[in-house]
């Protein structure tokens, strides 16, 4: 497999190869050493938006980031309602019979499904962004139409722009807007041409939820993500809530250092007393 493009941020982690899901195959990159961490990406993204996670956990962890199916350098084919299968299977191919999970926005999504189904698997859920209507009465619109009859007319450009004004893509930090705009500017739309369902989440869910959970947003994230995060932390058993500072929807990149002390800390077994 080919390396990915470098960035501006730091070194790209190794890329492993690529692992076979229903439909086609997702490349997975692995950086660090310890116990394992699989993340999974936001929409329009692609494993790349990790990068900043890299310099402050992967001498701590085992990162596992893939591009998820219609995403990036994936061949398997968009369907959300596949997704949870996809992280099983990547964990089986690395042989982790237990691993944490992080999911940002859609990633989020992805992950809470993985939860809901699988989550004897879960040594610890982290969700960030996560957009959760069954649990928040939705108050953001994202124009998935608009987008889409963008992609079916072959529009990228215009689609990338219009996207990137949206409020869940601005940034507070330089770093973060150029990594951003990066990845962004590969994006391909095949996702929108290809609409899946996307897996339900309802309230019993998340109280039926049995592993620790951090729930959290970046501080500027859209009033919606913050009150889903909020609500999502009181309602999940084992679940904390935790606003990153100086940073929006894009909370990883926005304040890579708040956000992977947040995720170390949470995932790191406590000494007995």
């Amino acid at each position: 497999m080919t390396a990915p493009k470098a960035n501006t941020m730091a070194d790209d982690p190794v890329p492993y190869g690529e692992v076979a899901v229903a439909g086609g195959t997702l490349p997975i990159c692995i950086a660090g050493k310890g116990a394992p961490v699989i993340l999974l990406h936001g929409w329009t993204l692609d494993h790349r938006m990790w990068t900043p996670q890299v310099a402050g956990l992967a001498d701590d962890f085992c990162l596992v980031m893939p591009d998820r199916r219609g995403c990036g350098r994936a061949t398997a084919p968009p369907d959300l309602m596949h997704e949870a299968e996809d992280v099983i299977a990547i964990a089986d191919t690395l042989g982790f019979a237990r691993f944490a999970l992080v999911g940002l926005s859609r990633g989020a999504v992805v992950a809470l499904d993985v939860a809901r189904r699988f989550g004897a698997r879960l040594t610890g859920l982290v969700v960030s962004g996560a957009p959760l209507p069954a649990l928040v009465p939705r108050e953001e619109v994202i124009d998935l139409d608009r987008f889409r009859a963008l992609a079916a007319a072959g529009d990228l450009e215009r689609l990338r722009a219009e996207w990137s004004r949206h409020p869940l893509m601005q940034t507070h930090s330089p770093a973060a807007r150029a990594l951003m705009f990066e990845i962004l500017a590969d994006y391909d739309g095949r996702d929108l041409l290809t609409p899946s369902p996307t897996p339900a989440f309802p309230h019993e869910a998340a109280a039926l939820l049995a592993m620790p959970v951090l729930a959290m947003t970046g501080a500027h994230d859209t009033l919606w993500r913050r009150e889903c995060a909020r609500v999502l932390g009181t309602v999940a058993p084992r679940a904390r809530h935790l606003e990153i500072p100086q940073a929006g929807h894009l909370a990883n990149a926005d304040n890579p250092a708040a956000f992977n002390a947040a995720i170390a800390q949470f995932l790191t077994p406590k000494a007995p007393a």
